[in-house]
């Protein structure tokens, strides 16, 4: 297609020079004035010869405009710009989307229409100024073409980023709520518009018949560097817990796996919950995740725990300690991602600790499940953020333990 719009413009070309000699010939015939048109036949015959000459080192040059264009783009010349605009027309023409060139074509008609007429008000004898006037405007339009083309490109690739990163970060969860004696468990993750790094899953500590463990994972950043961050952590996770029942020693070592990674500015928020079969304690690392709650009796408790709270990868070595808690019948045990608390509305109101608290203990008086808790919480978050675009990824996660009577 390119080859063809090429031959279609050189012949365009000739006709039009070719059509200036006649011209200038007519002329010389009546007038017996000669050197004009042997002027004009000695510089068809160098233009020509310099073309012939310089087939070999055309593709250089183009190179080396390429090269200027691409480095020097804040103080790029006029000059330079209109050598890599007139050169790499061809170029510049096949990354404009498919959708586009059709219009693009209708646009170089309209020019042409133009400078046609131009040409038919100022006569052939002004072909050169003409030529010049026609490659200034070509050289602007792809200019402008090159730019639009470069931007879309790039709006691609940054929906293709995200969405490959959306994808990965649902891949990492369970696809549904697990059965483990003596507990009612429930999840959900809800991704932001900008995709994060917020993930939850579920295993078993020391592998087997060990502890049901329950990790909620926030990592710094968006789009496909948090992603992929996630991913690792991930799979880091699942290989030490596999040989290690103790959730403190876990972490020590999952947070030497972060810290070893070549981008050191990756932190990961990380909190592990490990349910005890017997179902009557729970023991729990927090490092640096959000504060767990404990719902018992119509009341709401903080679950404090002791020793650091560092991000996984934000120091070489750290000695975490695992908190217990004491259950009972019907306690229920909230974890979360800070996009639960820190949901705005549009009057940039958070949603906030007392909301959440409040709501769960509604919840404790109406004795809902597990599901059914992780489902008022997102309703609630979504109803106070009407009007708000949601700007970080939500997880929830809810422990009930069986029993009779409230939440």
């Amino acid at each position: 297609m390119a080859s063809n719009r090429k031959q279609v413009f050189l012949i365009i070309f000739l006709i039009i020079v070719v059509l200036n000699f006649i011209d200038g010939l007519k002329d010389a015939v009546s007038t017996g004035e000669w050197d004009q048109v042997v002027g004009q036949l000695v510089l068809m015959t160098v233009v020509g010869y310099i073309a012939y000459r310089s087939r070999a080192t055309f593709q250089q040059a183009r190179e080396q405009y390429r090269r200027r264009f691409e480095e020097g783009q804040e103080n790029l010349s006029v000059k330079d710009a209109a050598l890599f605009s007139l050169s790499w027309s061809t170029e510049i023409y096949r990354g404009i989307p498919e959708d586009r060139k059709r219009l693009v074509k209708q646009a170089y008609v309209l020019i042409g229409i133009g400078m046609l007429i131009v040409l038919l008000n100022i006569g052939l004898e002004n072909l050169l100024t003409l030529l010049v006037i026609a490659a200034l405007v070509l050289a602007g339009v792809n200019l402008l073409l090159w730019v639009f083309s470069t931007e879309r490109s790039d709006r691609d690739r940054l929906r293709i980023e995200m969405d490959t990163a959306r994808l990965m970060q649902l891949n990492l969860m369970p696809a549904s709520d697990p059965v483990v004696p003596g507990y009612d468990v429930a999840g959900c993750c809800v991704p932001a518009h900008d995709v994060g790094g917020d993930s939850f899953d579920y295993v078993r500590l020391g592998g087997g018949d060990g502890a049901f463990g329950i990790a909620v994972v926030d990592v710094a950043g968006k789009g496909m560097d948090a992603a992929m961050t996630a991913v690792f952590t991930s799979g880091a996770f699942v290989s030490e817990v596999q040989h290690e029942p103790d959730p403190a020693r876990v972490l020590e070592k999952l947070n030497m796996a972060v810290r070893s990674r070549h981008d050191r500015t990756r932190f990961v928020s990380f909190l592990l919950l490990a349910l005890d079969p017997d179902g009557r304690a729970a023991r729990f690392v927090n490092a640096g995740q959000s504060k767990p709650l404990l719902v018992r009796g119509g009341a709401v408790t903080v679950l404090e725990s002791d020793g650091p709270h560092f991000p996984l990868g934000l120091v070489d070595s750290v000695d975490y300690v695992a908190a217990r808690v004491e259950l009972q019948p019907s306690d229920t045990i909230v974890l979360y991602t800070d996009g639960l608390t820190e949901s705005m509305n549009a009057q940039r109101e958070m949603f906030g600790e007392e909301r959440l608290s409040a709501a769960l203990v509604r919840a404790s008086r109406e004795g809902q499940d597990a599901r059914a808790i992780v489902g008022m919480l997102r309703d609630a978050v979504r109803v106070h953020g009407t009007g708000a675009e949601q700007h970080d990824d939500l997880t929830i996660v809810v422990v009930r333990v069986a029993g009779i009577g409230a939440v």
